[in-house]
């Protein structure tokens, strides 16, 4: 099993008027780790300007922790990203992006995943 996760997440911020763009990380790691996981690892040891939500209720209820995965809406908390393998991340709601992979909560036709 090759030892990195590869994840290239889209980043944009709607207040700036600069276009998205995208940023590639890799995880060295011989285990697999959910999507909060690894964005957790992206932000404490490789880039504190990336924006997600880090709240999670751990109970795949909450919803906060969404996000697009090779282009499928999914709960990060619950997805297992594996080593070998590369993965592109989105905002779940690209229509309701605040930065990066937040989007509003109270944007109309929040219900993305049931």
């Amino acid at each position: 099993m090759n030892g990195t996760i590869r994840i290239t997440i889209r980043r944009e911020d709607r207040e700036k008027t600069v276009s998205a763009k995208f940023q590639t990380y890799e995880i060295r790691t011989e285990r697999e780790m959910t999507v909060l996981e690894a964005l957790d690892h992206i932000f404490y040891r490789l880039d504190a300007t990336l924006a997600y939500r880090r709240y999670r209720c751990g109970r795949k209820l909450c919803r906060s922790c969404e996000v697009k995965v090779d282009g499928k809406a999914v709960r990060g908390c619950s997805v297992l990203l594996r080593p070998g393998e590369s993965y592109a991340l989105e905002p779940a709601r690209p229509e309701a992006l605040i930065r990066d992979l937040v989007c509003d909560f109270d944007w109309p036709d929040n219900n993305l995943i049931p």
